[in-house]
């Protein structure tokens, strides 16, 4: 499966959202688990709990489970952050994200590929710098 990226992901929430489980780095939760709700304010669907388990990550519409972190922010601040387009700190100080548990995002944050780090057709066909 290929991975996503903002070439091929719409810059929407929804899509965004749903293309977690296809951008999550296995080899960085191996012994980690963690449930987020993402209060996304202003979008048509604002709630999602992705949750991250036995290497695996699902993403579902809505508010389910005690969450390890909330992370709350509006939609637009969202899609920019993932796209690459706003700085995820300015931001923050700017008081549009507000979150319950830095350890917890900071994990989280790690656990994905980031939409905008588009690979090489090299890297995507896994030759990644090989000389011949």
């Amino acid at each position: 499966m290929t991975r996503p990226t903002v070439l091929d992901t719409p810059a929407e929430v929804e899509a965004i959202v749903r293309s977690l489980p296809a951008r999550l780095r296995p080899e960085r939760v191996e012994d980690w688990q963690g449930r987020f709700h993402l209060v996304l304010t202003g979008d048509a669907k604002p709630e999602w709990t992705v949750t991250i388990a036995n290497g695996r990550c699902e993403v579902v519409e809505g508010l389910h489970g005690e969450p390890s972190c909330v992370l709350t922010m509006p939609a637009k601040t969202y899609v920019g952050v993932e796209t690459g387009k706003k700085n995820p700190m300015a931001a923050f100080l700017k008081g549009r994200v507000k979150f319950t548990n830095v350890g917890q995002l900071r994990r989280y944050d790690r656990a994905f590929y980031k939409l905008y780090d588009v690979p090489t057709a090299e890297a995507a066909d896994g030759v990644e710098g090989d000389a011949g």
